[in-house]
């Protein structure tokens, strides 16, 4: 069951045509004065009865500096409404029910690492993301954007990491967190269902998450830098795991 998020504007061409592909249909489009869309996407507006409208380029701009956007627009934006959201309660049904991958981003503030995170959950598969409620980046345009769409492709969930880890270890399902200190993450077994957690960089997951997860997994490294960031050490991690189903 999806619950309404807040209020989002969007921009770039590749989110529009995402969200166009998930069934999102934009309250209006905008352009920013000289901007053409290819003919598909153009069509697609047409066919879902988008209004479309031109704007000054100035205007335009000024327009998506008050939602903190000053590049990668591409000349287009787009009101999609309320961002649909995933309660928990439908995220561990579904973990359960496909034996499947919940991805959580422990107070993560980047929106481009969280973004990017978003898109790697979709690309292997994850069956769902949440992000905390406070101290945490929300549905951002930027986020929207550094998720190239997929977060139109992959349900999110916003709410308590702890409460959600507690419950899906109580069903009988596996927590576990990336951390430095942990186990080579190459050596673990293949565990379903699963809650991935991935800590904002420099805090790592939160101490209480720790004392709840049963598996504590690293990266291995060979080279002289100390660490990943969140986005790089998260897709490296989700990938990992894909693979491990695919050879199971």
């Amino acid at each position: 069951m999806k619950k309404r998020g807040r209020q989002v504007v969007i921009y770039g061409r590749h989110p529009l045509r995402e969200a166009l592909t998930a069934g999102i249909v934009p309250k209006v489009v905008y352009l920013a004065k000289g901007t053409k869309l290819d003919d598909d996407l153009q069509r697609r507006l047409n066919e879902a009865k988008v209004t479309v409208r031109d704007m000054p380029r100035h205007s335009f701009e000024q327009m998506l500096k008050a939602h903190g956007i000053t590049e990668g627009h591409q000349g287009v934006a787009a009101e999609i409404g309320q961002f649909p959201l995933t309660s928990l309660k439908d995220l561990l049904q579904r973990a359960f029910d496909s034996e499947g991958l919940v991805l959580g981003l422990d107070h993560l503030q980047d929106p481009r690492n969280a973004g990017s995170l978003i898109r790697s959950a979709e690309a292997f598969g994850a069956c769902g993301v949440i992000l905390p409620p406070v101290r945490s980046v929300g549905i951002t345009p930027t986020l929207v954007k550094a998720s190239a769409g997929a977060c139109f492709h992959i349900p999110v969930a916003i709410g308590n990491l702890r409460q959600f880890a507690l419950r899906f270890r109580e069903a009988g399902g596996f927590v576990a967190v990336l951390d430095m200190d942990g186990e080579d993450i190459r050596k673990g077994q293949r565990l379903r269902p699963l809650f991935l957690i991935v800590g904002a960089e420099g805090e790592g997951v939160s101490a209480s998450l720790k004392a709840i997860a049963q598996i504590v997994w690293r990266i291995p490294m060979c080279g002289r830098v100390s660490s990943l960031n969140a986005a790089v050490a998260g897709a490296i991690a989700l990938w990992e795991l894909k693979y491990r189903e695919r050879v199971a």
